[in-house]
């Protein structure tokens, strides 16, 4: 018998929704980088029919009963391949300008990229497994290592067969071995502590409850607190 999910703390789901989600620098002009190509913050997530993440998704020989089971089978195997297939990287290592986002068919190209490019390309692909959009999210926030040090960072959520919301770490080498709860990582004591703020998926934006009041979408991912990490 399966156990009920806890009380949330942080609204998942999404209610508040923010307005305005487009993002103006994070993408430059090949060729003449002081030109900057405004995006929306919506569109990083690739779209169901892209054949560059179905292709990957086809060589992973996932489950595709629906079973009991199943679902948290494909998530686990998507998020392995993510692990195992991308190192972490920062952008101000590979990039001339501080902070340049990539889309996930570059990510994979390149086998490498930070928290918002690894993330972007996990909830891709566990969208393109057959997961529904219901149950994927790309969280924006800040997070808080060992040492005490908070800085901005993104990562998936995913609601499992149990009901519970869980991190799903795009920027790890190996996996848990258990499922590490959403707000169970956003609670005080917590190492390392998750301060999620926003939360997207491909057609809404919006805050999730933590103490930061935001209401513009572009200000919010543009603030140096974010570009920290």
């Amino acid at each position: 018998m399966k156990k009920s999910p806890e009380k949330e703390q942080y609204d998942w789901a999404g209610s508040r929704i923010l307005q305005h989600t487009e993002i103006p620098s994070k993408r430059r002009v090949i060729g003449n980088e002081d030109v900057l190509i405004p995006t929306d913050l919506r569109e990083w997530i690739a779209p169901l029919d892209s054949q560059v993440i179905k292709k990957v998704i086809a060589s992973l020989d996932l489950p595709h009963s629906k079973k009991p089971g199943e679902f948290d089978k494909r998530a686990w195997m998507v998020w392995k391949f993510v692990a195992e297939n991308t190192k972490y990287r920062r952008d101000e290592t590979a990039q001339r300008k501080l902070d340049f986002w990539q889309f996930p068919p570059e990510t994979l190209a390149l086998g490498k990229g930070d928290c918002e490019d690894c993330a972007f390309l996990l909830a891709s692909l566990l969208l393109a497994s057959g997961i529904s959009p219901f149950c994927v999210r790309v969280v924006f926030g800040s997070l808080t290592d060992r040492d005490d040090r908070r800085t901005g960072h993104s990562w998936v959520i995913y609601k499992n067969e149990n009901g519970s919301w869980v991190v799903l770490e795009s920027t790890l080498d190996t996996l848990p071995k258990k499922w590490p709860l959403a707000d169970k990582l956003a609670m005080k004591g917590s190492i390392p502590r998750y301060y999620p703020d926003i939360c997207l998926n491909q057609q809404h934006v919006w805050t999730v409850g933590g103490k930061r009041r935001i209401q513009n979408v572009s200000t919010y991912i543009n603030s140096k607190r974010f570009l920290q990490h």
